[in-house]
C-alpha cells in the first residue's frame, strides 16, 4: 500500500464523520426551522427533520463500507495479480 493510500483512507474516514454529524444538525435544523416557522412549534416537523437527518447520515456510513469493501477488494485483486506474475517470473 503507497503512503497516499493511506491518506485517503484516513480522510475517508474523517470525513465520514463530519457527514455524519452534519446530517443529523442539518436535517435537525431544517425541520426546527419548518416547525417554528409554519406549524406552530408544536415539534413534529422538529422530529421529522431529525430523522430524515439521521437516516441521511446511517446512509453515509453504509456508503462509506461499501466504498471501503471496493478498495479492499481492490487491493486484494492487486496483491493477487502480483503473486500470479511473481510465481510466472520464478517458473521460467
Amino acid at each position: 500500500m503507497k503512503k497516499s493510500d493511506k491518506w485517503r483512507d484516513l480522510g475517508d474516514v474523517g470525513a465520514v464523520g463530519i457527514e455524519f454529524v452534519l446530517s443529523m444538525l442539518f436535517g435537525w435544523y431544517v425541520g426546527h426551522w419548518l416547525d417554528v416557522r409554519y406549524f406552530g412549534d408544536r415539534g413534529w416537523a422538529t422530529f421529522i427533520g431529525a430523522s430524515f437527518g439521521i437516516a441521511a447520515a446511517f446512509k453515509a456510513i453504509y456508503d462509506a463500507s461499501q466504498r471501503a469493501r471496493r478498495r479492499l477488494e481492490e487491493i486484494e485483486r492487486e496483491e493477487r495479480d502480483r503473486a500470479d506474475r511473481n510465481d510466472d517470473d520464478a517458473g521460467r
